[in-house]
Order: C-alpha cells, then structure tokens, then sequence
C-alpha cells in the first residue's frame, strides 16, 4: 500500500512539473529544439496512468459513476462537434485538440484525487512554492548586479538570446520602472516572460489560501507567493493580491458577522478603488505603442472579431480574424502583434459556445462549494488579463471545478 501511494505521488509530482513546463517556460520555447513534442508525449503518458489508476480505483471501490459517464458522454459528443465546426473553417493544431479533450481525462483523475485525498493541487503549490524560492534569491542577485551565467535562444514573438543563472533563472524581459520604483528587474522566473510566471504564483496562492489553508490570518508560503507576484511587477498579479485579500475578508472570516463586513467592504471599496486606479495609471502611457493602450487594443480588437460570428466564433486558432481588427501600426515590420486577453480570444475563436467551456462550471459552483466557487472566480479574473489559452493548467483546473461539482462525497480539506 505504501508502495502504491509513493509511485501515485510521485506521478501526481511529474504531472503537475510538466503541466507547469509546458506554460511558456524557456524550456518548452526554447528555439530549434524539439521540446514542445517532448512536453506533450510526457504529459499524455502521465495523463493516462493517472486517468488508468483512477478508473481501476472506481472499479475496485464500486463508486457511482452514473454522474461522470454522463458528463464524459456529453463532453465527447458536445466538444468533438464543436470541434468538427470550427475544423471546417481552419485547421485544428494537435495541441489545441489535445486542449478540449483535457477535461474528458483529468476531471475522472480529480474527482479520485478528491476522495483519496493525494491532493494533486497542494502539490500543485509545493512545485510553485519552490520556483517561487529559487527565482527570488536570483532575483535579489540580479538586482545586486550578479553576472548571468547561462544563456538560451527562445521563439516567443521573434527569436532572442535571453540570459540567467545556472539554466534555472532567467532574465528574460530586462527591467521596467513600476509603481515608483527605477529599474526594477521583472523576476520572469523560468518562464519566457513575466505575465505567465505572475498566473503561475496567482493559481498556488488562491490554492494556498481557499483551499488548503486554516489560518485566520496568511501563512508563511502565501507571503512567500505574495511577494514573488510582486517582484514580476506583472499588474494583473498585484491587482489579483489586492483581490485575494478582499474575498479572504469577504467569504472565509467568520468572526465578522455579516453586517460589519458589509460595512467594513463599504469602507475599504473606496480605498481598493484607488489603489487599483494607481497601479493601472503608472503602467498607462498614451503613446499606441504602450502596453497599456496595446492591451486595451486587444480587447477592441477581440470584440470586433466576436461581433462578426457571435455564436461559433471564427474557428479555433484563427488569429486573422483578430489580426484585420487591431491597429494597423502594430502589423508593421517587429511592432507588437501579440495579444494578451484570454476571454477576448475565446470569444473570437469559438463565440459564445466556446465561452460557455470555461463559465459553465464557475456559474455552477456558486450553489456547490464557496470555497471553490471564489478560487474559480478569481481564475477566471486571471484568465480574462492573460492569454492562457494555449496552457494547460488553465484546462486542468476547469478540470477540477468540473471536477468538485460531479463529485458525489463532498470536497475533502487538508
């Protein structure tokens, strides 16, 4: 027995590594390497021995699956249409496909994981909580002037030498001034840039606090995560902290009754109001070329391609429909024709039916489990300011939220 739980932990471990590996790390986009191949044969196989002892466990146990093989019938059905569809307007990349079909494995592998109490989202954290510890002693090193003493060629945009230290830290996007500070160094971890280490700390951190965590107060791990967020001076990251903050006071204090906290919240909206104001207005710049005015571009730009096929959206992986409504001066010669909004892309990819893949369960979980239903909702406030998309942890914990609401025996907490 102790055997068999080792070698489930230990695979629970390499699925929540190569999860993390394949959301734009330097490893997975490093240039003329096959890597990404690597990255997703790794994950398949992993993915299906979870998935094998999962339904072996449900077999031995007698557990009623009359819930999940409904919803694994629907998905397939539902999902294999909708991807007929849009394949019948561009080509599917194998990557995407794999994307759609994620829940159809992982959520049976969660919903075990729910009732063994492995609890493959805290070791989730512990994987996060370690990148977390190395990259701000090379941060601090960094800032101090430390030489870099590595180096790797990525595709992110454009291909481009970044530098690091020792093949576990990089430098990847230089340093920016941020909330009134000079010449901070954005701490991009090992990722090819500091918006996806940001989504990375935010996911370990909801997971600290509103699952995993007792305390009334915040553990040593989640100010360890805080802090980090701060240091990749990512504005979505810093407005999640504040966020996090917020529903802590508003949904898991109890020694507040409910009137006080409707005041206090009153009180402290103004106070959030400014706060927020401030850290978007040091990052806003006029010119078109800003991040700032490129991102709210991106939203106008995703709106248009949406509004021409409203239901169905343009097709999976069709960026011409989003590129023809950007500004024209970001399409020409090395200008930023990237985007940045997950829920805009969505939109203009697969329209309103796709959009319903990722709200469904959130709206669902309000009557299920509050715990949960906050940590969904603040994902899916992530998912909206980053384009995660194209990143399968962002897939896995629709998984689990998919995942909480079939089970038939409530959510075990650690």
């Amino acid at each position: 027995m102790i055997k068999k739980t080792n070698f489930i932990s230990i695979i629970q471990y390499a699925f929540v590594c190569i999860s993390i590996l394949q959301c734009n790390t330097v490893f997975y986009r490093e240039s003329g390497t096959n890597h990404q191949k690597v990255v997703l044969v790794l994950w398949l196989l992993v993915t299906v021995i979870l998935w094998g002892i999962a339904n072996g466990n449900f077999w031995k146990e007698k557990y009623n699956l009359r819930k999940l093989l409904f919803f694994e019938l629907v998905w397939l059905v539902l999902v294999t249409s909708f991807a007929l569809i849009s394949y019948s307007k561009v080509p599917i990349p194998v990557t995407t496909m794999v994307m759609l079909f994620i829940p159809f494995f992982v959520v049976p592998i969660f919903i075990d994981d729910l009732n063994k109490e492995n609890t493959i989202l805290m070791k989730f954290r512990n994987v996060v909580l370690i990148l977390a510890t190395i990259s701000l002693i090379f941060w601090i090193l960094s800032m101090i002037g430390m030489p870099s003493t590595s180096y790797a060629t990525i595709d992110w945009g454009r291909i481009k030498v970044i530098y690091g230290y020792f093949y576990i830290h990089y430098i990847a996007q230089g340093s920016i001034d941020f909330l009134g500070f000079q010449g901070i160094i954005r701490n991009t971890g090992i990722f090819v840039e500091a918006p996806m280490y940001s989504y990375v700390l935010s996911l370990a951190l909801i997971v600290d606090i509103f699952l995993y965590s007792k305390l009334k107060g915040y553990s040593r791990k989640s100010l360890l995560l805080m802090i980090t967020i701060f240091t990749t001076t990512s504005s979505t990251g810093i407005i999640l902290v504040i966020l996090v903050a917020f529903s802590k006071l508003m949904f898991l204090t109890k020694r507040i009754s409910n009137g006080v906290k409707a005041i206090v919240i009153l009180g402290l909206l103004p106070i959030l109001e400014i706060i927020i104001s401030y850290i978007i207005k040091s990052k806003f710049d006029s010119n078109w070329y800003s991040s700032s005015s490129i991102r709210i571009n991106d939203f106008v730009a995703g709106y248009q391609a949406w509004k021409n096929h409203w239901i169905l959206g343009n097709g999976l992986n069709n960026y011409n429909s989003i590129l023809q409504n950007m500004d024209y001066r970001r399409l020409r010669l090395n200008a930023n024709d990237g985007f940045s909004t997950g829920l805009m892309e969505v939109l203009a990819y697969g329209g309103i039916v796709y959009g319903l893949y990722f709200v469904s369960p959130i709206i669902l979980l309000f009557r299920k489990d509050k715990k949960v239903f906050v940590v969904a909702g603040i994902s899916f406030v992530l998912f909206t300011f980053t384009l995660v998309n194209n990143v399968f942890l962002w897939y896995i914990f629709i998984s689990y939220f998919w995942a909480v609401l079939l089970n038939n025996k409530r959510r075990l907490e650690i």
